[in-house]
């Protein structure tokens, strides 16, 4: 046996045992560094998610303020705020925060919370009442 023939035939038995062990490794790497990008896009998501569930909020509090400022407070001065007076405030924050909530927004929230619907109508309740205890909140 030449020398070239044996080093050929060591080579071969070395890449034989080493590159399996090499691509093994090498696809777990890329494995890894796939569930890492797939944990960082998540994440993502998930702020983007934060930011406009917090600005739904904020447009939420404003709706209610707005209507508080134009109709509540009118009603209350002249000592005519019913209940059916209160239902129509409801109502009228309702459509307020909806014309005011953007669709990625309400989108967001339906992702996390199921229903914008029920989420904004508790939200509303929940702006009304903070609100009425501090007039300089802001969400």
């Amino acid at each position: 046996m030449e020398f070239t023939q044996l080093v050929q035939y060591i080579l071969y038995v070395i890449l034989t045992a080493i590159l399996p062990v090499a691509a093994k490794y090498t696809v777990e790497l890329i494995q890894a560094k796939i569930r890492e990008s797939a944990f960082i896009e998540e994440a993502a998501k998930t702020e983007a998610r934060s930011l406009l569930i917090k600005d739904a909020l904020s447009d939420i509090m404003d709706a209610v303020l707005y209507v508080n400022q134009t109709f509540v407070d009118t009603l209350k001065s002249k000592g005519e705020f019913t209940q059916s007076a209160w239902e129509e405030a409801k109502k009228k924050a309702y459509n307020a925060a909806l014309l005011t909530v953007s669709e990625e927004s309400k989108k967001a929230v339906a992702c996390v919370y199921g229903s914008f619907d029920n989420w904004l109508q508790l939200k509303i309740e929940a702006s009304v009442q903070a609100a009425k205890t501090n007039k300089d909140v802001i969400l």
